[in-house]
């Protein structure tokens, strides 16, 4: 700062013009920047970032609405999720992203929410009218799939998985 005074104490009047000490210490700073941008470069190469995430990728028999999606552990089973995560459903095959997942044993369900009013619709009979999946492609009998089904391990780093909405 205490240079950048000195030198606009000696500019002449037209703007274009620096003094020599100051076009110095630009020149060094920018040769400086070049040199450090290739390095950050190759560290950025070199080290992978940790990203901890689970990537739920859905497939939909037809598009509109939303897809609800939910990461389960054990205890809390289709009740309590341990993250959530809403996507358009825009495309045939959305993609439902949970970060910063610590490793451990999880399930994964999700429902197309059609008409986008935030729940799973039933029928009389309480059955889904609206598409719905779970993680190993999981599916219960006369009621939603069990978590010894839909459970996978997750030790870290990104994981995908897929299931197809029916």
């Amino acid at each position: 700062m205490k240079q950048a005074h000195e030198c606009t104490r000696h500019l002449a009047p037209g703007p274009a013009q620096r003094c020599a000490r100051h076009r110095l210490t630009l020149s060094w700073c920018g040769g400086i920047l070049l040199a450090l941008v290739p390095c950050s470069t190759v560290i950025a190469a070199e080290d992978p970032p940790s990203s901890n995430e689970v990537q739920f990728r859905t497939e939909l028999r037809e598009r509109g609405g939303v897809v609800r999606c939910g990461l389960f552990a054990r205890d809390g089973w289709l009740t309590k999720p341990v993250g959530a995560a809403i996507v358009s459903a825009n495309t045939s095959r959305p993609i439902c992203i949970f970060r910063g997942i610590p490793s451990g044993t999880y399930g994964l369900s999700a429902f197309h929410d059609k008409n986008d009013n935030g729940k799973l619709d039933t029928n009389f009979v309480g059955m889904p009218v609206e598409d719905y999946c779970a993680s190993n492609n999981a599916r219960g009998f006369m009621g939603p799939p069990s978590f010894n089904d839909a459970k996978f391990s997750y030790r870290g780093g990104t994981k995908r998985l897929e299931a197809r909405m029916k």
